[in-house]
């Protein structure tokens, strides 16, 4: 123990060598921090080491794979540098983010005796676990990617042999490929060329059978050829017959000599038909003139036929030329894919051949790494590796106890935490110093404008008292105004009343008729004027009844009032205001003058 104080007792005599500058650098770890603390060096060098590892692979599978997409050596060693630099940076970020934080050891709960605390370590100790737990599961996922993303690389190269042979035997199937789906676009050209062609056909039989001569014709040549031949073969039999039923007979002919004068009998044997033979012979010779009526026959069908078909010709040459265009380029379809065919097949085999990209190498990584095959396992073991390597600096910092670091960490952040809560407490203060001085000043400044506005407003009132004076005469004016007016309604109300109550007391007799013609609830349409115009004076009270006016079928509204012991009306209509003297009045007609110029308006009812 002596030993071991001894050497660490003069830590800022000690510093950590170039190398583990460097990894420490790499770890993502504060060097003020860490250079007070010589037990943490071999750590952070050891996470910092695999970082810096890691990158390197990144660096040759990023390069490896680029190779592959932009086959060029230069383009491809600077991605393998920037996904080197982008794969340092996540491991670096990932190690740095993850905080080891401080959880109860086994120990501790041990050491506890209150058995409420014990239960509180407890828990605090579990909480704290599956805290961590949860901080580090989103870094486990990012480093599984970055291990699956570097690896797949690194397997492409070290299988590039089996990858290689896959993808010949991959060449050799798409050539197969191509010869099949050649000769399945010819043949599916020549069955359109087919299908043309059967059209064609149909199309000239149509036009041939719809023609009657033709057809009749065509349907007596051959039922006349077989009569003719019939008739023929009955010939020939009855002539085996003839020649069957014949007889011989001896026959003399005198023969006279020049010289003596003598005659002299030879004897000849003739054949004579029997009737057998006489009967069919003259069946022949009636079989033969028959013949010879149907041969007519036959000739003048067959001219029939053959004029027919030279003027239906045309028709069809012409049922030839509407499809000739199609059969034409589907033939030269078919010729050029046979002109070309060497040479495309040639350009698709080169094709294949150059089809070395990284997604074809994938792919013949894929179907060389069936499940449980060698390639399958080493490809397993391969990625297992980088994910180790990936996932090596976060799990070394969850399983590590906290160290000095972390301690010395933890007091800076938590000063740093102090010293901020300081200043903003601080500000607070000043913050409530301010508003308090604002609120007092607002208060004085209140006080000063109120008495300001008390002397501002008792100035106005000296100066304007003359204006409240004539204001207060116009008010009584207005006062005496609406008194009259509600004095003149009143007084036409009590008048009302009192007919009322006379016509009770003196009933009109029922044989009377009192038909007095009125202004409201009617249409009255106004003579003279060039717009169609119309009123409707509806209600008929005394004051303040509704007023419709139309004009070409457009409505406003406005008001009239009834004087009825002047027999006035007071129309204030589109912002006007006129009395109208009632004129005249009858069922039909309406007459009001204007009391101020005399114009006449003549109404009629609708």
């Amino acid at each position: 123990m002596k030993a071991l104080g001894e050497k660490y007792q003069h830590n800022n005599m000690r510093k950590p060598s170039g190398l583990q500058n460097f990894f420490i650098l790499c770890s993502g770890a504060d060097k003020e921090i860490i250079i007070d603390c010589p037990t943490e060096w071999n750590k952070f060098a050891g996470i910092g080491a695999t970082i810096f590892l890691t990158a390197c692979l990144a660096l040759l599978s990023g390069a490896y794979a680029m190779h592959f997409v932009f086959e060029n050596a230069i383009v491809s060693i600077l991605f393998g540098v920037f996904w080197a630099i982008v794969i340092f940076n996540l491991d670096r970020y990932i190690v740095l983010s993850l905080r080891k934080e401080k959880i109860p050891t086994q120990t501790d709960i041990k050491r506890e005796t209150n058995p409420n605390k014990k239960n509180e370590l407890i828990s605090e100790r579990s909480r704290l676990f599956w805290n961590q737990v949860y901080m580090a599961s989103p870094r486990f996922i990012i480093a599984l990617i970055i291990a699956l993303t570097v690896s797949k690389p690194i397997e492409l190269r070290l299988f590039q042999n089996r990858i290689d042979k896959e993808l010949e035997n991959t060449v050799k199937t798409e050539d197969s490929n191509f010869d099949i789906e050649e000769t399945k676009r010819i043949e599916d050209l020549n069955n359109q060329l087919s299908g043309i062609n059967k059209q064609e056909e149909e199309d000239k039989s149509a036009i041939f059978s719809n023609n009657p001569i033709y057809q009749d014709a065509k349907i007596k040549i051959p039922k006349l050829e077989n009569d003719i031949k019939t008739k023929e073969q009955t010939i020939t039999a009855n002539t085996k017959i003839i020649d069957a039923n014949r007889y011989k007979e001896t026959r003399y002919k005198t023969k006279v000599d020049q010289i003596t004068n003598e005659t002299e009998k030879i004897p000849y044997t003739v054949w004579l038909p029997n009737a057998t033979a006489v009967a069919k012979s003259n069946e022949n010779k009636a079989l033969v003139a028959e013949i010879q009526k149907l041969n007519t026959e036959l000739s003048e069908q067959k001219g029939k036929q053959s004029t027919a078909e030279i003027q239906l010709s045309q028709s069809a040459i012409s049922v030839s030329t509407k499809y000739e265009s199609a059969k034409n380029n589907i033939t030269q379809q078919i010729e050029n894919l046979n002109k070309t065919y060497l040479q495309r097949k040639s350009d698709w085999v080169n094709a294949n051949k150059r089809s070395s990209d990284l997604p074809a190498r994938l792919e013949a990584l894929g179907s060389i790494s069936s499940f449980g095959n060698s390639i399958w396992w080493a490809s397993l073991v391969i990625t297992l590796l980088f994910i180790v390597l990936e996932t090596a600096p976060v799990v070394i910092k969850l399983l590590t106890k906290r160290g000095p670091y972390d301690e010395k960490l933890d007091a800076i952040e938590y000063q740093i935490y102090i010293d901020e809560s300081k200043k903003v407490d601080m500000l607070n203060r000043e913050i409530n110093e301010y508003m308090r001085l604002a609120n007092d000043a607002a208060k004085l400044n209140g006080s000063i404008r109120l008495d300001a506005e008390k002397d501002k407003l008792e100035v106005e009132l000296r100066n304007n008292k003359e204006l409240l004076n004539k204001l207060a005469d116009y008010q009584r004016d207005l006062a005496n105004i609406y008194a009259d007016a509600w004095y003149q309604e009143e007084k036409a109300k009590a008048l009302i009343q009192a007919k009322g109550m006379y016509n009770q007391a003196n009933p009109i007799p029922t044989n009377t008729v009192i038909d007095q013609p009125k202004i409201e609830e009617s249409f009255w349409k106004q003579n003279g004027s060039p717009d169609k115009i119309e009123y409707f004076f509806r209600n008929g009270s005394l004051t303040d009844n509704e007023l419709l006016y139309f004009e070409n079928d457009q409505m406003n509204k406005g008001k009239w009032n009834y004087n009825s012991l002047k027999d006035e009306v007071e129309i204030d209509l589109l912002g006007n205001k006129v009395n109208y003297s009632i004129s005249e009045l009858t069922k039909d007609k309406l007459k009001l003058t204007d009391k101020l110029n005399n114009c006449i308006l003549e109404f009629e009812k609708v």
